[in-house]
């Protein structure tokens, strides 16, 4: 019978953005990027349905509002006409442009592409909630979501 671990060697990071951050069901929708400005779509970002079939838009705080892009080991973002998995209902990493709250409205800034608590001038995603904290820009945070059809 193997050894069991006692020690870690090393410390393991936080997590990875736009990466699962639990062992939920993988409850993910295949979606095309439809993009112009910006000319491409990042890790965790919020996306809307676009103007086309199956397609999807950086989330402006209107429209169909359809969930987080999960990133890809393959690419650095998201350009026109890629596909992309967008996550309808779990936890992911996200990155954070300031304080972020466990349990509070989650933000989103369109100029930084950043989570922070939701306020004045953050566009806040629909459903979803911080599933721990953050204290400063550049820090990951886990953020809960669970999409509710046709919002």
């Amino acid at each position: 019978m193997p050894a069991i671990q006692s020690t870690i060697s090393q410390f393991i990071g936080i997590g990875a953005v736009g990466r699962r951050a639990n062992m939920e069901e993988w409850n993910t929708v295949t979606l095309t990027a439809q993009t112009t400005a910006p000319a491409t779509i990042g890790f965790a970002q919020p996306v809307k349905l676009g103007s086309l079939d199956k397609t999807a838009v950086i989330y402006n705080g209107s429209g169909v509002f359809k969930g987080l892009t999960e990133a890809s080991i393959d690419r650095s973002a998201y350009s026109d006409t890629d596909d992309m998995p967008v996550c309808e209902s779990g936890v992911m990493f996200g990155l954070a442009g300031g304080a972020c709250t466990a349990g509070g409205a989650v933000g989103w800034s369109s100029s930084t592409g950043k989570y922070a608590n939701a306020a004045s001038g953050n566009i806040t995603i629909p459903n979803a909630e911080f599933d721990s904290s953050a204290t400063a820009d550049g820090q990951v945070v886990r953020i809960r979501l669970r999409r509710i059809p046709g919002g």
